[in-house]
């Protein structure tokens, strides 16, 4: 709270002096140029403080990736528009107006940019989260599987060896996009599920078992194999 608190001190502060410049040293400039002077200046200062003019409430990673473009505009714009005053100062005003005017509309197609640059990351993020949250639901399954088959004592050991493998080999699964993957995952959540309801009468249902624990096996071999599109 205290550095926004002085940030906005800090702008404020050089607002104050840009505007006592002008007033002070920009006495022989026709009123109307100053005016516009004054008004890129703000805007200039104000880029440098938009951190705390706008709030930035998307994840960490796009603030971060759309940052580099803000500043190398912030810059460009901030070096033409200081260049425009110095070299254009004896033209019309028509003329500083008009150029001026065109380098704050191509300022904000720059924003633009930057603002389809940080959607685009977070979009990027929050698909990657969810295909590794996917991922990471079937080893859960499986390992659940796995705690419910070691509390039947009554269960032959390769049963649980099978499992423990299908669940070590689950440590290689890549997080992936590919609908055919996400359709396995989808599958192998539900075989971990169908095997455990069997294991409360794995008399009665052994064969079924077996052959739904060998359908998971397969369809293993066949997930390690898929990557993202």
């Amino acid at each position: 709270m205290m550095q926004k608190i002085l940030s906005w001190v800090s702008l404020i502060a050089c607002e104050a002096i840009m505007i006592a410049a002008f007033l002070i040293y920009g006495k022989e400039l026709p009123t109307e140029v100053m005016i516009l002077d004054m008004a890129v200046s703000t805007i200039i200062i104000g880029l440098f403080f938009v951190d705390i003019i706008c709030s930035w409430n998307d994840r960490f990673s796009a603030r971060l990736g759309a940052m580099g473009i803000r500043w190398v505009i912030t810059f460009i714009f901030t070096i033409s528009s200081i260049s425009v005053m110095i070299l254009l100062r004896q033209s019309e005003f028509s003329l500083q107006l008009l150029v001026h005017g065109g380098l704050i509309v191509l300022l904000i197609l720059g924003f633009v940019a930057i603002i389809f640059t940080k959607t685009r990351i977070t979009e990027v993020g929050n698909e990657e989260g969810r295909i590794v949250k996917d991922r990471d639901r079937v080893k859960q399954a499986w390992r659940d599987l796995l705690e419910n088959i070691e509390l039947q004592a009554d269960l032959p050991i390769a049963i649980r060896e099978r499992t423990d493998k299908i669940l070590q080999d689950m440590r290689y699964l890549s997080p992936t996009n590919n609908t055919e993957a996400m359709n396995i995952d989808r599958q192998l959540i539900e075989g971990a599920n169908e095997i455990s309801h069997m294991l409360y009468n794995y008399q009665l249902n052994s064969e079924q078992l077996e052959i739904r624990l060998a359908q998971c096996e397969r369809l293993l071999q066949r997930r390690r194999s898929q990557y993202s599109n």
